[in-house]
This record gives C-alpha cells, structure tokens and sequence, in this order.
C-alpha cells in the first residue's frame, strides 16, 4: 500500500472523530496528529500490541500502554499540553483507538503481520514524526517497579517459652512455715 499510515489514519479517523464535535477541534487534530505516530510506534515495539488490542471490546489508551497508569498519565499530559483538558485528551484517545484498528485491518490486512509489515516499510518516517519527548514517557515502559520499602519493621518470629507451670506447693509449704513459727512463738512465750 502506498498510503503513509499517518496520513490514513488523518484521512479516515481524525475527520471522524473531529468533525463529529463541534468545539475546540484544531486543538484535537493537533492532539491526534502527535498521537498517531506514538500510536504505530507502539505497535512497532511491540507488534503482539495488535492483536491484544483488537480482542478488546473498547482498546483505550490505558491497554495501549500495557495497563501502566503513570505512563498513561504522562502521555495524557504531554499530548494536552495545556490546550485541551486531560480528560479530553483521554475521551478522544479512546475513541480514536479503536477506530484507529479498524481502519489498519481494513485497509491493510485484518492479521497482525500484515498490519506490521506494513508499518515496518514506512518505520523511519513513523520514528521521524514521534514527537521530542515521546522517548521519555515512553521509556517509563521499560521500568522494573521498584518493590515499596516496607516502613514497618521486619522482625523474625520470636519462640515463645512454654508458660510455666505456677507450682501449688509454694503456698501450701508457706502455710506449714507459718504455722511451725507461730507454734514455735507460743512455745517460747509459755
């Protein structure tokens, strides 16, 4: 196919998506238009990317970026850059995602590997159009989550000793003394 995958994607999702709203729509096809590289990039990195995607009822921006909320978040961030909201930005993501896929299979090819080899030809110019700070938000991916420093403690099991019997004999054998002194006192006193 001769059709970059940008400009399809621009031809036939970003003029539904857009022209379905009636307010702030350059500020959304600016949004997509830096969203579609980072898009295909994704399925480039990762190509299994399509086909879980496409076993999604609604694929939205948080399956695309493997369940990972803080990289969700910066991508929602830097894609708004203080000219839509961020829940707009997210609202519209979503819905390009999975008109994004139908557009791919139905052009393209509707299995994965066509879909990738596809996007392997036109690679450089995809790379070429991700924006500056992509590789930055992108690389949290790559995080190994660090394991939370527990701020309690750690300590071993302590043995408990076997509770000791409390002997019965103790005051029985106080009595008997008690008993032999005060005998003993009453013998002296006589």
């Amino acid at each position: 196919m001769a059709i970059h995958p940008m400009e399809l994607l621009k031809q036939k999702v970003s003029s539904i998506i857009v022209n379905d709203q009636t307010c702030l729509v350059n500020e959304k096809n600016d949004v997509l238009s830096r969203f579609y590289p980072i898009f295909l990039h994704r399925f480039l990195q990762k190509p299994e990317l399509v086909d879980q995607l496409k076993e999604k009822l609604t694929p939205s921006v948080f399956d695309l970026m493997e369940e990972n909320e803080k990289v969700k978040n910066a991508l929602l961030l830097r894609l708004a850059a203080g000219k839509v909201s961020v829940a707009e930005v997210e609202i519209t993501l979503n819905r390009a995602i999975p008109k994004s896929l139908a557009v791919l299979s139905n052009e393209i090819g509707n299995d994965a590997i066509s879909i990738i080899h596809y996007l392997r030809e036109h690679q450089e110019s995809i790379n070429g159009l991700l924006p500056n700070w992509s590789e930055e938000v992108l690389a949290l991916l790559d995080e190994v989550p660090s394991v939370a420093v527990s701020l309690e403690e750690i300590t071993e099991p302590v043995e408990i000793a076997p509770e000791k019997k409390s002997y019965r004999l103790f005051p029985f054998l106080t009595l008997i003394f008690a008993s032999f002194s005060l005998l003993f006192l009453y013998q002296l006193s006589k």
